[in-house]
Protein backbone atom coordinates (compact mmCIF):
# COMPACT_ATOMS: atom_id res chain seq x y z
CA UNK A 1 0.00 0.00 0.00
CA UNK A 2 0.97 3.34 -1.42
CA UNK A 3 1.89 6.40 1.50
CA UNK A 4 0.54 9.51 0.67
CA UNK A 5 4.26 10.75 0.66
CA UNK A 6 4.82 8.02 -1.77
CA UNK A 7 2.02 9.01 -4.35
CA UNK A 8 3.37 12.87 -3.53
CA UNK A 9 6.62 12.04 -4.52
CA UNK A 10 5.88 10.40 -7.52
CA UNK A 11 4.09 12.74 -8.58
CA UNK A 12 6.57 15.35 -8.28
CA UNK A 13 9.37 12.93 -10.48
CA UNK A 14 7.16 13.29 -13.02
CA UNK A 15 6.94 16.91 -13.70
CA UNK A 16 9.70 18.00 -16.25
CA UNK A 17 10.06 22.18 -17.23
CA UNK A 18 11.98 23.80 -20.09
CA UNK A 19 14.87 26.55 -19.07
CA UNK A 20 11.91 29.17 -19.84
CA UNK A 21 9.69 28.10 -18.17
CA UNK A 22 12.33 27.36 -15.17
CA UNK A 23 13.27 31.12 -15.33
CA UNK A 24 9.07 32.66 -14.90
CA UNK A 25 9.16 30.27 -12.06
CA UNK A 26 11.77 31.59 -10.31
CA UNK A 27 11.03 35.09 -10.86
CA UNK A 28 7.72 34.63 -9.99
CA UNK A 29 8.92 32.86 -6.62
CA UNK A 30 11.62 35.98 -6.37
CA UNK A 31 8.88 38.71 -6.67
CA UNK A 32 6.41 36.85 -4.45
CA UNK A 33 9.35 37.00 -1.77
CA UNK A 34 10.30 40.22 -2.21
CA UNK A 35 6.36 40.84 -1.70
CA UNK A 36 6.18 39.16 1.28
CA UNK A 37 9.37 41.50 2.83
CA UNK A 38 7.67 44.73 1.64
CA UNK A 39 4.27 43.74 3.56
CA UNK A 40 6.12 42.71 6.55
CA UNK A 41 7.95 45.77 6.57
CA UNK A 42 5.35 47.69 6.31
CA UNK A 43 3.49 45.94 8.79
CA UNK A 44 5.66 46.66 11.29
CA UNK A 45 5.32 50.60 10.93
CA UNK A 46 1.30 50.81 10.99
CA UNK A 47 -0.50 51.94 13.77
CA UNK A 48 -1.55 48.90 16.49
CA UNK A 49 -5.06 48.93 15.29
CA UNK A 50 -4.07 48.34 11.69
CA UNK A 51 -2.64 45.34 12.81
CA UNK A 52 -5.34 43.69 14.50
CA UNK A 53 -8.28 44.88 12.75
CA UNK A 54 -7.88 44.79 8.42
CA UNK A 55 -9.25 48.17 6.51
CA UNK A 56 -13.38 47.17 5.68
CA UNK A 57 -14.20 46.33 2.18
CA UNK A 58 -16.57 48.97 1.10
CA UNK A 59 -19.90 50.14 2.73
CA UNK A 60 -22.55 47.57 0.55
CA UNK A 61 -20.13 45.05 0.48
CA UNK A 62 -20.33 44.95 4.59
CA UNK A 63 -23.74 44.80 4.00
CA UNK A 64 -23.77 41.83 2.16
CA UNK A 65 -21.08 40.24 4.70
CA UNK A 66 -24.17 41.33 7.52
CA UNK A 67 -26.59 39.42 5.48
CA UNK A 68 -24.47 35.89 4.77
CA UNK A 69 -23.48 35.83 8.67
CA UNK A 70 -26.81 36.18 10.05
CA UNK A 71 -28.11 33.85 7.41
CA UNK A 72 -25.07 31.26 8.91
CA UNK A 73 -26.45 31.82 12.14
CA UNK A 74 -23.29 31.93 13.60
CA UNK A 75 -23.15 33.28 16.85
CA UNK A 76 -20.02 31.58 17.71
CA UNK A 77 -19.59 31.76 21.96
CA UNK A 78 -16.75 29.90 22.58
CA UNK A 79 -14.07 32.43 23.68
CA UNK A 80 -10.64 31.17 23.03
CA UNK A 81 -9.42 34.39 21.16
CA UNK A 82 -8.06 34.82 17.53
CA UNK A 83 -5.57 32.45 17.03
CA UNK A 84 -5.39 29.62 14.81
CA UNK A 85 -2.99 26.64 14.34
CA UNK A 86 -1.88 25.48 10.54
CA UNK A 87 -2.03 22.12 9.89
CA UNK A 88 1.88 20.56 9.59
CA UNK A 89 2.94 18.14 7.72
CA UNK A 90 0.16 18.49 4.56
CA UNK A 91 1.51 17.58 1.02
CA UNK A 92 0.01 19.49 -1.32
CA UNK A 93 -1.13 18.52 -5.05
CA UNK A 94 1.46 18.56 -7.49
CA UNK A 95 -1.05 20.64 -9.85
CA UNK A 96 -2.10 23.10 -6.92
CA UNK A 97 1.18 23.95 -6.44
CA UNK A 98 1.93 25.30 -9.88
CA UNK A 99 -1.65 26.69 -9.67
CA UNK A 100 -0.38 28.82 -6.50
CA UNK A 101 2.75 29.38 -8.26
CA UNK A 102 1.95 31.07 -11.37
CA UNK A 103 -1.79 31.63 -10.75
CA UNK A 104 -0.87 33.47 -7.48
CA UNK A 105 -1.22 32.66 -3.53
CA UNK A 106 -4.83 31.92 -1.99
CA UNK A 107 -6.60 34.64 -0.81
CA UNK A 108 -6.47 35.64 3.21
CA UNK A 109 -9.06 35.08 5.26
CA UNK A 110 -9.56 36.75 8.65
CA UNK A 111 -10.90 36.39 11.67
CA UNK A 112 -14.25 38.12 13.05
CA UNK A 113 -16.09 37.20 15.63
CA UNK A 114 -14.49 33.91 15.55
CA UNK A 115 -15.84 33.03 12.04
CA UNK A 116 -13.46 33.93 8.89
CA UNK A 117 -13.89 36.21 6.07
CA UNK A 118 -12.00 35.40 3.09
CA UNK A 119 -10.39 38.80 1.58
CA UNK A 120 -10.74 38.87 -2.08
CA UNK A 121 -11.87 35.48 -3.16
CA UNK A 122 -14.13 36.13 -5.82
CA UNK A 123 -14.49 35.57 -9.89
CA UNK A 124 -16.60 36.56 -12.50
CA UNK A 125 -17.82 35.18 -15.46
CA UNK A 126 -21.03 36.29 -17.83
CA UNK A 127 -21.55 38.85 -15.53
CA UNK A 128 -22.12 36.91 -12.59
CA UNK A 129 -19.56 37.37 -9.43
CA UNK A 130 -19.21 34.69 -7.24
CA UNK A 131 -17.42 35.92 -3.63
CA UNK A 132 -16.60 33.37 -0.49
CA UNK A 133 -18.29 35.71 2.10
CA UNK A 134 -17.52 33.21 5.48
CA UNK A 135 -15.77 30.18 6.37
CA UNK A 136 -16.81 28.49 9.91
CA UNK A 137 -16.23 25.20 11.29
CA UNK A 138 -14.85 22.22 13.85
CA UNK A 139 -12.41 19.69 13.67
CA UNK A 140 -14.77 17.31 11.52
CA UNK A 141 -17.07 19.90 9.36
CA UNK A 142 -16.76 23.69 7.94
CA UNK A 143 -19.26 25.45 6.24
CA UNK A 144 -18.59 28.33 3.57
CA UNK A 145 -20.79 31.00 2.74
CA UNK A 146 -20.60 32.39 -0.79
CA UNK A 147 -22.77 35.56 -2.25
CA UNK A 148 -23.84 35.22 -6.53
CA UNK A 149 -24.16 38.71 -7.71
CA UNK A 150 -25.75 38.84 -11.12
CA UNK A 151 -24.91 42.28 -13.25
CA UNK A 152 -28.73 41.92 -14.71
CA UNK A 153 -30.98 41.57 -11.93
CA UNK A 154 -33.88 40.75 -14.57
CA UNK A 155 -31.28 36.93 -14.61
CA UNK A 156 -33.56 36.33 -11.19
CA UNK A 157 -36.91 37.76 -12.71
CA UNK A 158 -40.21 35.05 -12.56
CA UNK A 159 -37.91 32.61 -10.31
CA UNK A 160 -40.48 31.29 -7.51
CA UNK A 161 -39.01 30.67 -4.36
CA UNK A 162 -40.27 28.23 -1.36
CA UNK A 163 -40.70 29.28 2.04
CA UNK A 164 -38.06 31.29 3.45
CA UNK A 165 -36.29 32.46 0.14
CA UNK A 166 -34.89 28.83 -0.66
CA UNK A 167 -34.42 27.24 -3.98
CA UNK A 168 -34.08 23.81 -4.60
CA UNK A 169 -30.39 23.73 -5.77
CA UNK A 170 -28.89 21.29 -8.58
CA UNK A 171 -25.65 23.17 -10.16
CA UNK A 172 -22.44 21.72 -9.54
CA UNK A 173 -20.77 24.32 -6.97
CA UNK A 174 -17.71 22.29 -5.91
CA UNK A 175 -15.34 22.48 -2.95
CA UNK A 176 -12.09 20.47 -2.26
CA UNK A 177 -9.32 21.28 0.58
CA UNK A 178 -5.95 20.31 0.33
CA UNK A 179 -5.13 17.24 2.19
CA UNK A 180 -9.00 16.44 2.69
CA UNK A 181 -11.32 13.86 1.46
CA UNK A 182 -14.96 14.89 1.93
CA UNK A 183 -17.64 12.97 3.88
CA UNK A 184 -21.25 14.04 2.47
CA UNK A 185 -22.87 17.20 3.65
CA UNK A 186 -25.48 19.37 1.97
CA UNK A 187 -25.97 22.51 0.03
CA UNK A 188 -28.64 25.47 0.55
CA UNK A 189 -29.12 28.26 -2.09
CA UNK A 190 -31.45 31.07 -0.71
CA UNK A 191 -32.15 34.31 -1.07
CA UNK A 192 -31.32 36.41 1.96
CA UNK A 193 -32.58 40.38 0.42
CA UNK A 194 -35.33 39.94 -2.61
CA UNK A 195 -34.31 43.79 -2.87
CA UNK A 196 -31.42 43.24 -4.33
CA UNK A 197 -29.68 40.85 -7.35
CA UNK A 198 -27.75 38.36 -5.06
CA UNK A 199 -28.62 34.80 -4.05
CA UNK A 200 -26.86 33.29 -1.33
CA UNK A 201 -25.03 29.77 -1.12
CA UNK A 202 -24.17 27.69 1.53
CA UNK A 203 -21.83 24.17 1.66
CA UNK A 204 -21.86 22.72 4.67
CA UNK A 205 -19.42 19.39 4.54
CA UNK A 206 -17.83 16.75 6.92
CA UNK A 207 -14.43 15.63 5.81
CA UNK A 208 -12.10 13.01 6.24
CA UNK A 209 -8.29 13.82 6.85
CA UNK A 210 -4.56 11.75 7.16
CA UNK A 211 -4.02 11.10 10.41
CA UNK A 212 -7.51 13.04 11.21
CA UNK A 213 -5.36 16.54 11.29
CA UNK A 214 -7.43 19.27 11.01
CA UNK A 215 -8.12 21.48 8.26
CA UNK A 216 -7.92 24.87 9.68
CA UNK A 217 -4.68 26.38 7.63
CA UNK A 218 -5.28 24.86 4.42
CA UNK A 219 -6.47 25.98 1.04
CA UNK A 220 -10.09 25.62 -0.10
CA UNK A 221 -10.07 25.48 -3.74
CA UNK A 222 -14.23 26.38 -5.21
CA UNK A 223 -14.79 25.60 -9.05
CA UNK A 224 -18.53 26.23 -10.53
CA UNK A 225 -19.34 25.86 -14.07
CA UNK A 226 -23.02 26.45 -13.75
CA UNK A 227 -25.93 27.29 -11.39
CA UNK A 228 -29.06 25.29 -11.54
CA UNK A 229 -32.65 25.36 -9.76
CA UNK A 230 -35.07 22.41 -9.53
CA UNK A 231 -38.41 24.43 -10.40
CA UNK A 232 -41.92 23.26 -8.91
CA UNK A 233 -42.68 21.81 -12.31
CA UNK A 234 -40.03 19.58 -12.35
CA UNK A 235 -38.17 21.38 -14.82
CA UNK A 236 -34.38 22.12 -14.93
CA UNK A 237 -33.41 26.09 -14.66
CA UNK A 238 -29.80 27.30 -15.62
CA UNK A 239 -29.90 30.82 -13.55
CA UNK A 240 -26.13 31.27 -14.59
CA UNK A 241 -23.46 29.31 -16.85
CA UNK A 242 -19.82 30.11 -17.19
CA UNK A 243 -16.44 29.56 -15.19
CA UNK A 244 -15.80 30.62 -11.57
CA UNK A 245 -12.85 29.40 -9.69
CA UNK A 246 -11.38 30.73 -6.55
CA UNK A 247 -9.27 29.65 -3.41
CA UNK A 248 -8.83 31.25 0.56
CA UNK A 249 -7.18 30.21 3.20
CA UNK A 250 -9.84 27.74 5.80
CA UNK A 251 -9.34 29.98 8.62
CA UNK A 252 -11.50 29.54 11.59
CA UNK A 253 -11.88 29.27 15.07
CA UNK A 254 -12.46 25.29 16.11
CA UNK A 255 -15.80 25.33 17.82
CA UNK A 256 -15.74 21.18 18.81
CA UNK A 257 -16.73 20.81 22.31
CA UNK A 258 -15.71 17.24 23.35
CA UNK A 259 -18.12 16.01 25.90
CA UNK A 260 -17.84 13.47 28.95
CA UNK A 261 -17.53 9.68 28.05
CA UNK A 262 -17.05 6.26 29.25
CA UNK A 263 -20.71 5.98 30.20
CA UNK A 264 -22.01 2.58 29.87
CA UNK A 265 -26.05 1.59 28.06
CA UNK A 266 -27.06 -0.97 26.14
CA UNK A 267 -28.69 -1.75 23.20
CA UNK A 268 -30.74 -4.84 21.69
CA UNK A 269 -29.41 -6.95 24.73
CA UNK A 270 -25.90 -6.01 24.53
CA UNK A 271 -23.55 -3.38 26.81
CA UNK A 272 -22.05 -0.51 25.14
CA UNK A 273 -19.37 1.77 26.86
CA UNK A 274 -19.87 5.39 24.89
CA UNK A 275 -16.22 6.04 23.78
CA UNK A 276 -16.09 9.96 23.01
CA UNK A 277 -18.37 12.60 22.04
CA UNK A 278 -17.69 15.58 19.82
CA UNK A 279 -20.68 18.47 18.94
CA UNK A 280 -20.07 21.88 17.85
CA UNK A 281 -22.05 24.58 15.26
CA UNK A 282 -22.15 22.00 12.88
CA UNK A 283 -22.44 18.45 13.92
CA UNK A 284 -21.82 15.69 16.28
CA UNK A 285 -19.56 12.79 16.24
CA UNK A 286 -19.99 9.48 18.64
CA UNK A 287 -17.69 6.80 19.39
CA UNK A 288 -18.98 3.42 20.99
CA UNK A 289 -17.76 -0.10 21.82
CA UNK A 290 -20.73 -2.81 22.07
CA UNK A 291 -20.09 -6.32 22.98
CA UNK A 292 -21.60 -7.80 19.66
CA UNK A 293 -20.12 -8.49 15.85
CA UNK A 294 -21.90 -9.20 12.95
CA UNK A 295 -21.18 -11.45 10.40
CA UNK A 296 -19.76 -10.37 6.74
CA UNK A 297 -22.60 -9.00 5.08
CA UNK A 298 -22.96 -10.45 1.32
CA UNK A 299 -22.96 -7.94 -2.03
CA UNK A 300 -25.77 -5.41 -1.41
CA UNK A 301 -28.06 -6.98 -3.71
CA UNK A 302 -27.75 -10.40 -1.62
CA UNK A 303 -28.32 -8.93 1.73
CA UNK A 304 -31.12 -10.30 3.52
CA UNK A 305 -33.70 -8.70 6.14
CA UNK A 306 -32.14 -11.01 8.94
CA UNK A 307 -28.45 -9.57 7.83
CA UNK A 308 -29.68 -5.82 7.78
CA UNK A 309 -31.21 -6.17 11.22
CA UNK A 310 -28.20 -7.88 12.71
CA UNK A 311 -26.07 -5.26 11.34
CA UNK A 312 -28.63 -2.81 12.97
CA UNK A 313 -28.22 -4.42 16.43
CA UNK A 314 -24.25 -3.33 16.26
CA UNK A 315 -24.54 0.24 14.30
CA UNK A 316 -28.24 1.33 15.37
CA UNK A 317 -27.74 2.63 18.60
CA UNK A 318 -29.68 5.69 18.94
CA UNK A 319 -27.95 9.21 18.63
CA UNK A 320 -30.07 12.47 19.27
CA UNK A 321 -29.39 16.15 19.54
CA UNK A 322 -31.01 18.48 21.70
CA UNK A 323 -31.25 21.75 20.91
CA UNK A 324 -31.62 25.18 23.02
CA UNK A 325 -35.41 25.96 21.34
CA UNK A 326 -36.03 22.22 22.18
CA UNK A 327 -36.03 20.86 18.79
CA UNK A 328 -33.96 18.02 18.32
CA UNK A 329 -31.73 16.30 15.45
CA UNK A 330 -31.16 12.54 15.12
CA UNK A 331 -28.37 11.44 14.40
CA UNK A 332 -29.05 7.65 14.58
CA UNK A 333 -28.46 6.92 11.04
CA UNK A 334 -25.56 8.99 10.54
CA UNK A 335 -22.27 8.50 8.51
CA UNK A 336 -20.66 5.92 10.50
CA UNK A 337 -17.71 2.87 10.69
CA UNK A 338 -17.25 0.44 12.20
CA UNK A 339 -14.18 -2.43 13.39
CA UNK A 340 -14.34 -6.10 15.01
CA UNK A 341 -11.72 -6.99 17.45
CA UNK A 342 -10.65 -9.94 18.54
CA UNK A 343 -12.40 -10.06 22.30
CA UNK A 344 -15.40 -10.24 20.09
CA UNK A 345 -16.31 -6.19 20.69
CA UNK A 346 -16.97 -3.87 17.54
CA UNK A 347 -16.17 -0.28 17.45
CA UNK A 348 -18.60 2.04 16.12
CA UNK A 349 -18.05 5.63 14.51
CA UNK A 350 -20.92 7.83 13.88
CA UNK A 351 -20.59 11.39 12.37
CA UNK A 352 -23.03 13.82 10.38
CA UNK A 353 -23.85 17.71 10.32
CA UNK A 354 -27.02 18.74 11.24
CA UNK A 355 -29.47 19.94 9.16
CA UNK A 356 -29.17 23.62 10.22
CA UNK A 357 -26.28 25.62 11.74
CA UNK A 358 -26.55 26.62 14.77
CA UNK A 359 -24.74 28.75 17.35
CA UNK A 360 -22.20 26.87 19.42
CA UNK A 361 -23.86 27.51 22.74
CA UNK A 362 -27.17 26.41 21.64
CA UNK A 363 -26.44 22.47 21.79
CA UNK A 364 -27.86 21.15 24.73
CA UNK A 365 -27.50 17.75 25.12
CA UNK A 366 -26.64 14.65 23.21
CA UNK A 367 -28.23 11.71 24.33
CA UNK A 368 -26.73 8.40 23.76
CA UNK A 369 -28.78 5.47 23.49
CA UNK A 370 -30.51 6.22 27.11
CA UNK A 371 -27.54 8.45 28.01
CA UNK A 372 -27.92 12.12 27.73
CA UNK A 373 -24.78 13.90 28.00
CA UNK A 374 -25.45 17.83 29.22
CA UNK A 375 -23.09 20.04 26.69
CA UNK A 376 -21.20 22.67 28.97
CA UNK A 377 -19.75 25.83 26.71
CA UNK A 378 -18.75 27.67 29.42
Amino acid sequence: MTSPLDSYTASMGDLHFSDEAKARMTEGLRAAADAKSAEKNARSEAPAEVLTMPARPPKRRTRRWARVAAGLALALALGGGGTVAVAAGVLPNPADVLSDVFGGAPAQTELLNEVGRPIGASATSNGVTVTAEAVAGDRFNYAVAYSIEFEDPAALEGIEFHEGGTLTYVGDAFLRVDGAMSGGGLVRLYDADPGDNTLQLVQVMGIHTWNDAGIVGRTARFSMSKLEIFTDEGEFKTLAAGDWNLKFEMNYVDTTVDLPASQTTTWQGSDVTIDSVAVSSLGVTVDYTINRQTRDLALPGEVSEEALAEQAAVTGLPVVVTFADGTTFDATDANGSSAKHSDGTTTVSKATTYDRIVAAGDVVSVTVGDVEIPVNTA
